[in-house]
């Protein structure tokens, strides 16, 4: 195995490990969602919002990676999970 077969499958390996956590973090949201739902609660958090990306910060560089990168890939699942959310409440509404 040549050094550039090692690194892509160190990256596969990787990429699986962040698939099953998202499937992990979407099975949550997605529960978050139908209490939300249930609840009469708005999809969007502002504030919670807030604390995720301070807390997406810190982490980000404790482990060395560039906070812009984990913001922006945040702020993709984030709005993902809203519009999942509001999906959920408008078949509450019917």
């Amino acid at each position: 195995m040549t050094a550039l077969e090692g690194l892509r499958s160190a990256i596969d390996k990787t990429d699986q490990q962040i698939v099953a956590l998202l499937a992990q973090r979407f099975i949550y949201t997605e529960a978050v969602g139908e209490y939300k739902a249930a609840n009469q609660l708005h999809s969007q958090d502002p504030s919670r919002e807030e604390q995720q990306f301070k807390k997406i910060v810190e982490l980000s560089e404790q482990y060395g990676l560039r906070p812009e990168y984990a913001v922006d890939i945040y702020r993709r699942i984030m709005d993902i999970v809203i519009s999942r959310h509001q999906e959920l409440q408008a078949d509450k509404a019917v």
